[in-house]
């Protein structure tokens, strides 16, 4: 941008200075360009595209690819072949640690622990109304009053 603005005078005009040295530049790349385009006579379309050079990116992704490949191997495998495989640590119970429950607490334990009988699972769902068939009004919309919903839950 400030190199249009030496090219411009103030009242966006161009300066007779500014014109010299815009003709002068475009001469300088005119020249920059028919010499690069001398470079490449004799030279075969494969080399000017760089398809040459594109060779030794190949050489490069697949160096690194087998690098990283052997580094991951290295890093997943190595502990185990150093180590050994993890051993599992093995906590020793304390006679402290823990009391010996009483007959009520062992009856509760065995009894909490054991299924449900039939009769707690009827019970369940009579209180959760899932043995109820409920009609719905088809006349009316439930997700008009969405807002209102959770209100009863309480």
């Amino acid at each position: 941008m400030d190199k249009l603005r030496e090219h411009v005078g103030s009242d966006g005009q161009p300066t007779k200075a500014g014109v010299k040295r815009l003709s002068a530049d475009a001469a300088l790349t005119t020249a920059e360009l028919r010499d690069f385009v001398r470079s490449l006579k004799g030279r075969s379309p494969q080399e000017v595209m760089g398809i040459v050079s594109s060779s030794a990116l190949a050489q490069a992704v697949i160096g690194s690819t087998i690098g990283s490949v052997v580094l991951i191997g290295v890093l997943t495998i190595g502990p185990y072949v150093w180590y050994g495989p993890p051993k599992a640590k093995v906590a020793k119970p304390t006679a402290a640690a823990e009391p010996e429950p009483t007959k009520a607490e062992a009856s509760k334990t065995a009894t909490a622990s054991d299924t449900p009988s039939e009769e707690d699972v009827k019970k369940a769902s009579k209180a959760m109304g899932l043995d109820e068939t409920k009609m719905a009004d088809p006349k009316k919309n439930p997700l008009d009053t969405f807002d209102n919903l959770l209100d009863k839950v309480k």
